[in-house]
């Protein structure tokens, strides 16, 4: 019931012209959003000072994360500005509730601190709910253009996993083929890709990728992909053909989060077959400390995974604006990233190096994602998936 809900939800608020039911074009149709209101990115000079002595008087700023590293952050920011208090919330579904504060006229969240930049360029930056604000000094070493005026606070990314512990020559799989033709027989765990709205981007992103897709095919089976038993009308490009074999494999098993999924393939000392997984790079931070058994599949073709953007805007009309502000500089600082400062996240500004020991980020093998097509396309990936997981 509650995955239905959000489906349905999820569907109301983007408002694709396409509906929910609907089967996936060859071609995806291109529909333009509405200009974003009139809002500069930042003054050409910002007096920090002034700004530091409202958000005093403001007295707290109030963050909605999708991160629960960001409890790490309130720790590091009382030390820093110890007359403000930060009340971050680590909480799915923000774009829905920070849209719902703006619809009722009472705002409570004053930083959107978040991914989901299919909502956020779709609908709700072209409708002023939240508002892009860049610190000047990071003006300049911040991927920032017209079309794209947030600021960034990280990239990240959904990786293909497994078990160190009981694969150590390293991934089992070479070919994401292999996890649909039966050369993979156990268990893949992922996050459900109904449970969120940004859950399903993986999988928009790949069908971008068609011709990566048809070539890795090619390579894994030694045919074209327009030969598989599973080709038809409804799979026009390898990735839409992939995603269909994909939500019939019998060996899926769907979690509702990241760390369900490290627990049930990647724990220590595992003696039952662990499986592969699909989750967030971050995970592998675990691996680092010693407490799980998860590694990257580097090398996997014809990507190790997709990436994803942390985007950092102000709500219209928060109640804190100057904290909010100042919560935006901290946040693009060495210190206020440190606790994303780790395998599988790349800082957003230029200037600062990826974390140790990572490659830089484009060299991660990662397909980034197109919040654009991600928009236009969710919903009918979405209802693809659960037609061909409930099978025929």
């Amino acid at each position: 019931m509650k995955t239905f809900v959000k489906i349905l939800t999820f569907c109301l608020l983007l408002s694709f012209a396409v509906g929910c039911a609907s089967p996936p074009p060859p071609e995806p149709a291109t529909t333009e959003a509405p200009n974003p209101p009139e809002q500069p990115t930042a003054p050409e000079e910002q007096d920090w000072a002034a700004i530091e002595a409202a958000a005093i008087q403001e007295g707290k700023v109030v963050v909605y994360a999708s991160s629960s590293r960001i409890e790490d952050q309130i720790e590091i920011w009382s030390g820093v500005y110890p007359n403000i208090t930060l009340e971050g919330y680590d909480m799915g579904d923000i774009a829905l509730k920070m849209v719902e504060e703006q619809n009722a006229g009472n705002v409570i969240g004053d930083v959107w601190f978040n991914s989901e930049g299919e909502l956020l360029f779709g609908e709700i930056y072209p409708k002023g709910q939240i508002l892009p604000f860049v610190p000047d000094e990071f003006a300049d070493v911040l991927p920032l253009s017209e079309e794209q005026p947030f600021a960034i606070q990280r990239y990240g990314g959904d990786v293909w996993g497994y078990n160190i512990e009981q694969n150590p020559d390293g991934c089992p799989v070479t070919n994401w083929w292999q996890l649909v033709d039966g050369t993979w027989d156990n268990k893949i765990y992922l996050e459900d890709p109904l449970a969120e709205a940004d859950k399903v981007a993986f999988y928009v992103t790949t069908i971008a990728h068609g011709d990566e897709m048809a070539e890795a095919y090619l390579a894994q089976e030694g045919a074209e992909w327009t030969t598989d038993a599973d080709y038809g009308d409804d799979t026009p490009n390898a990735s839409w053909l992939w995603i269909k074999k994909f939500a019939k494999n019998p060996n899926l098993v769907l979690m509702p989060g990241g760390d369900e999924v490290i627990e049930a393939m990647a724990s220590l000392g595992m003696t039952e077959p662990a499986g592969m997984a699909m989750t967030s790079y971050s995970k592998i931070r675990d691996t680092v400390k010693g407490e799980v058994a998860f590694g990257a599949c580097n090398g996997i073709e014809p990507a190790l995974g997709t990436s994803g953007v942390t985007f950092l805007g102000i709500a219209n009309n928060a109640p804190h604006p100057n904290a909010a502000k100042l919560y935006i500089r901290f946040a693009l600082t060495e210190e206020g990233r440190e606790p994303w400062n780790v395998l599988g996240n790349w800082p957003g500004r230029t200037d600062l190096a990826a974390p140790e020991g990572a490659p830089p980020f484009s060299e991660a093998g990662l397909w980034p994602e197109d919040h654009k097509l991600i928009y236009e396309l969710a919903s009918q990936v979405r209802d693809f998936w659960v037609l061909n997981a409930l099978g025929d």
